[in-house]
Parts: C-alpha cells; sequence; structure tokens
C-alpha cells in the first residue's frame, strides 16, 4: 500500500485493513507507515464500559494488571509437596470430607 493509496482510495484501504489486520504503508518504496485494525475484544470492552457493564478505567486495570504479572515473583511449592490436583485431594483427606 502506498501513501498515495490512502490518499486517493481510502475506502479501500480500510476495507482491507479489515481483512488483512495489519498494512504497511510505503513511500516512495520505503516505509512510511503501519496501520493496524482494532482489536475486536478490545471494541466490545470499551461498548460494555460505555454501557456501565465494565469500569471505565479498564485499560487502566490492565495495565496495571500486565505490570504487576511482569514483575510479581515466581512462586513454587517446596520438592515434595503434592501440587495441582494431587494438593486438592491432599487437602480434603487431611480435613476428612
Amino acid at each position: 500500500m502506498t501513501v498515495s493509496d490512502l490518499i486517493h482510495r481510502s475506502g479501500e484501504v480500510f476495507d482491507r485493513l479489515q481483512h488483512e489486520r495489519r498494512l504497511i504503508i510505503t513511500r516512495n518504496g520505503k516505509l512510511a507507515g503501519v496501520l493496524t485494525a482494532p482489536d475486536p475484544d478490545e471494541m466490545l470492552l470499551d461498548e460494555w464500559a460505555d454501557r456501565g457493564e465494565l469500569p471505565s478505567d479498564w485499560r487502566t486495570r490492565q495495565r496495571r494488571l500486565r505490570s504487576w504479572l511482569r514483575h510479581a515473583p515466581a512462586r513454587s511449592a517446596p520438592t515434595g509437596e503434592p501440587v495441582g490436583s494431587a494438593a486438592i485431594l491432599a487437602d480434603r483427606e487431611e480435613t476428612d470430607r
């Protein structure tokens, strides 16, 4: 896609973007920019936020969660301790359920 295409045939460019999700824009054969279609899931979340079905600051919350997950200390069970389903089953046995 060229800058000229973007200027003179923008409707076609945006129709194509919906199918390809990402378009490279060039000027004189060199990269001038990249167009990316909006994420459908994010668009849906924005609609829910507009209707009050989701906090309006969901993007900020998501960004904070990603940051926390990136920096959270890794935890692991000590060697020999049951993990996952085995831990749940062991807990049930200990509490006489």
